[in-house]
């Protein structure tokens, strides 16, 4: 409002301050404005972000409208009466007129401006006419919203601007020379800069009025705790007043609880959590009531008990819930307000038992009314609980399962016979550290208990048997059929003791196995050699089975190992000693194997080789004190023996035969005496091997260097430096003797 002082009356006018006011700090004696501390807007940040996108400098020039074209209105020709000198911002939101007049932005303005924009030729048009419609919601809401958001708007640029807040950096955005002073002077003594204060005054908006009270009380925390801002201050009251009632409300329900009235407290966590979404404290009373609710509705010493709506399966390495559809008050036949039916979701919790405070989510996505939660830990008590939801919001009381303990057994177990026994393989979850197994011996069918006789299915007697991770082996036996129950233990968490308190055994998985009778190894087996290169073999025929004696292609097994199926196992037996001839440059490996039925067990190897000859053995010597051999290696020998006899003296060298393929030959000291040299294979020592004939060569005498002149002597010089120049002790230079004796002309 203005005035204007004419005959002793003032005559106010819309959208001026007035100029003889009491009291003021911005420099004309007025009070400083009060600006907005929030914008006061649900999704002032997308609308705030539309606004730059299309080019304009805040919500003002939204408002104002597209510019009016020539020849477009009947009033377009008509000059105005008073330059637009720019919009008031501190009295409301006023843009200038015809003559001197103000226009008040209210919902006919918008609804007018927004009109004008939809038939604009301007690209903007249909954005701008968007925006419009949201601008109408604002002033409905509140009529003094539209100018709250532009003011916000302003007061943001000028504190970010480069000079700071200016009366003329207010006017370059559009704000009229009379607003612009007291705008800029009341920005720079309290406008919220860039930072943590401001960001909550933008988007405490997006979060209340809601259901996530925590979060708006946590970004509330931010904002000045006594506003000035009359919008801010009610807005701060409606929302302690929401948390006060919510811990009104978990008060009541913790008293309820001790009082033992689940069904009311159950009731009021329900409503508290309702009212904060967000709300920890909340949920765990809650989670923790409807847990005591179906373990007292589910208890033998109930009235009533029935089955629980939901059901637990524990499937290998997973947990399974499946559930009925939830039954909500005030949803009969399956239609809510207004004839529509809401459709009802679930949200489902995982926690530890007795630590609702711990829950977490497990994802379900789909629209079933079950879902598998692979990442149940293992080894820890815990519950599942189902929340019906509706429009995303709770809708009725959880719905608790027990007492939850995964704890798998070993998968797919497989049993063999082994001799002597039976071996057992399996596969376990990494989580066991501890296995156990327990052979049961089973009667059989149709005898009576007290005959003595085994019966199927009814164990009679368990004794521990060692295992591991992969499996176990379980012998001596006696044939039969016999009953394993292998058990995995976990390490057991604080609040779960186990066994000992240090595990937790699975429920044990139920194998059966059979041994069957083997044959027993060969024990005892002699072997001859002979002059001419023949090895024979004998055995002591075993005690079950038949014996023979057969090539063995690959490495060497133990005796007592399972054979059977091998090509060796299967071939004819041999009857008496076997009488083998070995090639030259040769190695055969012989096992005696014990045959019964389809099982074959090894016994003891013998291993024969025929090392070849060294052939085209060379030596000859090197550097003074060295000299080398040459030869072809007498395969199959991993070592040679190099022998030398000098001066009446034998010495010795192995020689490995990677070294000597690896240098092409063999070097060893030795002197300029004569020497007989003789190279040999080395037999193996878990071979019986077939001597062979050693090679030898020799190394003549190393004639002795002729004598050496005197030292300093010229022909010691001559034999050592023949084409040195001169020294200063007069030596030869080297010349030809040809140029060293020619006599001198005139002479």
């Amino acid at each position: 409002m203005t005035n204007e002082r004419t005959h002793g009356v003032e005559r106010w006018r819309p959208g001026a301050r007035a100029q003889h006011a009491s009291g003021g700090t911005d420099g004309r004696g007025l009070p400083l404005p009060i600006l907005p501390q929030f914008p006061g807007m649900r999704g002032f940040a997308e609308l705030d972000s539309v606004i730059s996108r299309l080019g304009f400098r805040h919500a003002a020039d939204l408002l104002r409208g597209p510019a009016v074209e020539a020849g477009t209105s009947v009033f377009a020709t008509l000059p105005k009466a008073a330059a637009d000198d720019g919009f008031r911002i501190l009295d409301g939101l006023w843009f200038p007129a015809r003559g001197r007049a103000w226009t008040r932005v209210d919902l006919r303005h918008i609804q007018e401006t927004a009109e004008r924009w939809r038939t604009s030729t301007d690209p903007r048009g249909g954005t701008a006419a968007a925006l419009m419609d949201t601008m109408e919601t604002v002033v409905r809401d509140d009529p003094m919203g539209p100018r709250r958001i532009v003011l916000w708007q302003v007061c943001r640029e000028l504190k970010d601007g480069a000079g700071g807040p200016t009366a003329g950096a207010a006017e370059a955005l559009g704000v009229h020379s009379t607003d612009a002073v007291p705008l800029a002077s009341a920005v720079a003594a309290g406008f919220p800069g860039r930072g943590p204060a401001r960001d909550a005054a933008e988007s405490v908006n997006e979060v209340w009025p809601g259901a996530r009270l925590r979060e708006a009380l946590r970004i509330a925390g931010l904002l000045p705790s006594h506003p000035t801002d009359h919008v801010l201050a009610n807005f701060l009251a409606r929302l302690h007043e929401r948390a006060a009632a919510v811990d009104r409300l978990m008060e009541e329900a913790r008293r309820l609880g001790q009082l033992g009235e689940l069904r009311a407290a159950t009731v009021s966590w329900l409503a508290a959590v309702r009212r904060a979404t967000d709300d920890e404290q909340a949920l765990a009373g809650l989670l923790g009531a409807a847990t005591l609710l179906s373990d007292e509705r589910h208890s033998p010493d109930a009235p009533s008990p029935t089955d629980s709506t939901v059901r637990v399966g524990v499937e290998r390495r997973a947990v399974t819930l499946r559930w009925t559809a939830a039954r909500l008050p005030r949803d009969t036949g399956g239609t809510g307000r207004k004839g529509r039916g809401w459709p009802v979701s679930y949200r489902v919790l995982r926690f530890p038992d007795g630590a609702p405070e711990r829950a977490v989510e497990v994802p379900y996505t789909d629209s079933s009314l079950s879902v598998l939660d692979l990442d149940a830990p293992i080894g820890r008590r815990v519950r599942y609980a189902v929340l019906p939801l509706r429009q995303g919001e709770l809708a009725g009381v959880p719905r608790v399962t027990g007492a939850v303990l995964l704890v798998p057994d070993v998968e797919e177990v497989r049993a063999v016979p082994v001799p002597d026994g039976v071996r057992l393989r399996w596969r376990a979850h990494p989580a066991a550290t501890r296995f156990r197994a327990v052979r049961s011996t089973a009667r059989r069918a149709g005898l009576s208990e007290g005959s003595g006789q085994p019966t199927d299915g009814v164990p009679v007697d368990g004794l521990p048997v060692p295992a591991g991770r992969k499996g176990l082996v379980d012998r001596p036996l006696r044939p039969g059929t016999y009953l394993y129950e292998i058990s995995c233990g976990y390490p057991a968490v604080p609040d779960l003791p186990g066994e000992g308190g240090e595990l937790v055994w699975s429920p044990g998985l139920r194998v059966a196995a059979t041994s069957v009778e083997w044959p027993s190894p060969v024990e005892d087996v002699t072997v001859r050699s002979l002059e001419d290169g023949t090895v024979t073999i004998d055995w002591r025929p075993p005690a079950r089975g038949n014996g023979r004696l057969v090539e063995w292609p690959g490495l060497p097994t133990a005796s007592g190992d399972d054979v059977s199926g091998t090509p060796a196992a299967r071939s004819a037996p041999g009857e008496g000693p076997v009488s083998v001839v070995p090639e030259a440059r040769s190695r055969v490996r012989l096992t005696a194997v014990s045959v019964l039925g389809d099982r074959a067990v090894a016994g003891p190897s013998v291993l024969v080789e025929r090392p070849g000859l060294v052939e085209d053995l060379t030596a000859r010597r090197l550097a003074p004190g060295t000299a080398e051999l040459r030869f072809r290696w007498p395969d199959p020998a991993v070592l040679v023996l190099v022998a030398w006899e000098q001066e009446g003296r034998r010495r010795e060298m192995r020689v490995a035969r990677s070294r000597c393929l690896a240098e092409g030959r063999v070097e060893f000291p030795l002197t300029g005496s004569p020497c007989r040299i003789e190279v040999s294979a080395v037999p193996r020592p878990d071979a019986v091997s077939i001597p062979t004939a050693s090679a030898t060569t020799s190394l003549a005498h190393l004639p002795d260097p002729p004598a050496q002149p005197p030292r300093g002597s010229r022909a010691l010089a001559l034999l050592s430096f023949p084409w040195t120049p001169w020294s200063a002790t007069g030596a030869p230079r080297g010349r030809p003797w040809w140029r060293r004796w020619r006599p001198r002309s005139g002479g």
